[in-house]
């Protein structure tokens, strides 16, 4: 039986790049043509494959609701949870993690620092999205429609004298962040406080949130907070594999 469910597995991975016929699979799995047509009716009948007129056999629906169901089911914040922990012991700073939810991002999970410097942010406020390091970061991997459509017309209201104010410079900065694969925040939102924040993406390559580093200027210079940013793509990386995104 364990033999015959490999066998039905690897049908499924391999024909999920592109449509195939019997005698491919059938090569592939190295066994009888005959083998291979009973996997795939049985695979055919309980719609994890589907036979096409030209009699190739590709992905079934079944697959698609159940991939989708499954990935709904997973919640973001128990996913990213340990990651964020593992990230809080190595560098000792406050990490965030936030969600678009409509327009705005929202801060949805934090991992306070170790030691007693606090941020002024909390679970279910809201990250400006154009002065904090978590919602540009989430802004700058955006399709370019979405995030003209989050931009327009919003007001980009000085937080610090270090904030962007004009949507062409917060566009420069937001492509430089898609360069390096991480936003910075430099004391935009709060005096004295800079951080970093990088995308998590789901299964469909669409950004799910953001992971970020924030830490007092008195406590960590500038270079040294970019040097957690390994670390926190790392993190982050681990975290979108987990929604089902594959690089």
């Amino acid at each position: 039986m364990s033999q015959t469910l490999s066998r039905a597995l690897k049908i499924l991975r391999f024909v999920a790049s592109e449509p195939r016929r019997i005698g491919e699979i059938a090569t592939f799995l190295g066994v009888h043509h005959s083998t291979a047509l009973r996997l795939l009716h049985t695979l055919r009948d309980q719609g994890f494959v589907f036979e096409l007129p030209d009699h190739r056999y590709r992905i079934g629906a079944t697959v698609i609701r159940v991939g989708f169901q499954a990935l709904e089911a997973i919640d973001l914040r128990s996913v990213a949870r340990p990651f964020m922990v593992t990230l809080n012991e190595a560098t000792q700073e406050t990490i965030h993690l936030g969600t678009l939810e409509g327009d705005e991002v929202t801060y949805i999970d934090k991992v306070e620092a170790k030691h007693g410097v606090r941020m002024y942010s909390r679970i279910g406020a809201v990250a400006p999205l154009h002065s904090s390091g978590i919602a540009k970061s989430i802004l700058a991997f955006l399709p370019g429609d979405e995030r003209s459509r989050l931009l327009d017309g919003r007001d980009l209201t000085a937080r610090t004298r270090h904030s962007i104010t004009s949507i062409d410079a917060l566009e420069e900065e937001l492509a430089v962040a898609r360069e390096r694969g991480y936003a910075v925040d430099a004391e935009e939102n709060e005096p004295g406080i800079h951080c970093i924040g990088a995308p998590i993406f789901n299964g469909t390559g669409h950004v799910e949130g953001s992971v970020s580093i924030s830490a007092p200027m008195s406590r960590i210079k500038r270079d040294l907070l970019i040097g957690f940013a390994p670390a926190l793509l790392d993190a982050t990386t681990a975290v979108s594999k987990q929604l089902g995104w594959e690089p």
